[in-house]
């Protein structure tokens, strides 16, 4: 009985200082996540702005609607209307980029926070 409670116990030990391991290394990549979600919007709303660029050409080097066809001037609005919704993309991802560039900034302020509080109070004893 003695043998299965100091098992027991010992299982519970080693559980409590892996949790704690893997929320530090956690918190760690954290940082490193945001960021690398702020680098891929970024990339996103690049891709979406080359793609308004290539509309307008089309749109601008194409000025009469015979190039389009019969339906040329729907063809023209539609355009229009994906630049529109392009525009939106870049101005949607670019706010999600500056959004996770701040989450990690303060992550990265309250890790150097911590960092120095640890090596203050280290000095200190």
């Amino acid at each position: 009985m003695k043998t299965a409670t100091k098992k027991s116990f010992l299982i519970f030990l080693l559980l409590t200082f892996l949790n704690f391991g893997v929320s530090m290394n956690s918190f760690a990549s954290a940082v490193a996540d945001h960021e690398a979600l702020a680098n891929q919007f970024e990339n996103l709303a690049q891709e979406m702005q080359a793609k308004v660029e290539e509309q307008k050409d089309i749109v601008n080097h194409k000025p009469r609607s015979s190039y389009f066809g019969k339906n040329g001037r729907n063809i023209k609005s539609h355009v229009a209307y994906k630049i529109r919704k392009y525009e939106e993309a870049v101005a949607e991802y670019l706010e999600q980029a500056a959004y996770h560039h701040k989450i990690a900034a303060e992550q990265t302020k309250m890790k150097s926070a911590v960092i120095t509080n640890q090596t203050s109070g280290k000095k200190a004893s």
